[in-house]
């Protein structure tokens, strides 16, 4: 198993600032999957959009890993198990529980249980990976989470903030994100055909449920579908899981889990702006919040943790 540690520089530097543009990027990009998934939920439901999300991404993923890296294919065998289990956690798991999460409580719930996995991620990885978290640290991943907060639950009344079925979902994808997240950086795949061949072993493993469901559960499913999800159902493959994944995974291996995690925050902040662009309208709770999610990182982003590299 391949260990990692982080080459000690000043998190403000240029350089630095290029290093977390991945992680910007997917958080901007898994955004857009709250504009378009409930649309495409009431039609297809759970099942068949998870499945398809992974099969659509490959047709980028795979060619794109081809052309790119050529990676060697003893380690890919050899990182198999680990590539198992990262799919069936990051990909399979936690889309099932969120788009499930979906279809029970609402989607303001939903980021605001999301914006946890900074948090998670962090402490986990102080414990697992002897990942170092500094005071600065700290106070980044609460004034971020602070400033999510503001942003989705603005306008919010607290009878709507009750425990559903949905929140108990979310939770548990959070969990399992944040698993996720500690096993990235572990494995010597490149990331863009470690993302291709994980979402490879999603596709398999949701074939045969998407089936059962198509003949027994929610038959004729597909038929349903307007003009509009159909276009709805190849961003979502293409942009939050084929773009995103990769980005993430780029971002782990560049800048370390727990920072990659912290940037979580930023999706409410992007979907204000989805919103907008949309026609919708945004308040000053938003921007007050983007803001705090804003310093929020920035001060997670004073660390000391910069470069990994390899320990073999």
């Amino acid at each position: 198993m391949t260990k990692w540690h982080y080459v000690t520089g000043y998190a403000g530097t240029v350089p630095d600032l290029k290093l977390v543009i991945p992680a910007i990027l997917a958080m901007a990009m898994w955004a857009t999957n709250f504009a378009f998934s409930p649309s495409v939920l009431a039609d297809i439901g759970v099942v068949q959009l998870s499945g398809a999300r992974w099969l659509i991404a490959l047709v980028a993923l795979i060619p794109l890993a081809l052309w790119r890296e050529k990676a060697e294919w003893s380690v890919i065998r050899r990182e198999i198990p680990l590539h198992l289990v990262q799919s069936l956690l990051g990909y399979v798991g936690y889309t099932l529980l969120v788009y499930s999460a979906l279809q029970s409580t609402s989607p303001v719930t939903v980021a605001v249980l999301v914006a946890l996995n900074p948090a998670t991620i962090a402490i986990a990885a102080h414990f697992v990976l002897k990942d170092r978290i500094t005071r600065v640290a700290i106070v980044g991943l609460l004034v971020s989470f602070v400033g999510a907060l503001v942003v989705v639950l603005c306008g919010q009344t607290v009878a709507e903030l009750h425990v559903t079925s949905g929140d108990v979902l979310v939770l548990l994808a959070t969990l399992l994100w944040t698993v996720y997240s500690l096993i990235a950086p572990r494995g010597q795949t490149p990331p863009i055909t470690a993302t291709a061949v994980q979402a490879t072993l999603a596709a398999l493993v949701m074939i045969p449920l998407m089936l059962v469901d198509e003949i027994i559960v929610n038959p004729g499913s597909w038929t349903a579908v307007e003009g509009t999800d159909w276009w709805g159902i190849l961003w979502i493959g293409l942009i939050p899981s084929a773009g995103a994944y990769f980005l993430w995974n780029v971002s782990s291996e560049l800048i370390g889990p727990t920072r990659t995690g912290a940037f979580l925050n930023l999706i409410p902040v992007f979907t204000a702006v989805l919103v907008v662009f949309l026609g919708g309208s945004v308040t000053i709770w938003h921007l007050l919040g983007g803001a705090l999610v804003l310093i929020g990182v920035a001060l997670t982003e004073r660390r000391t943790a910069v470069v990994p590299q390899r320990l073999t």
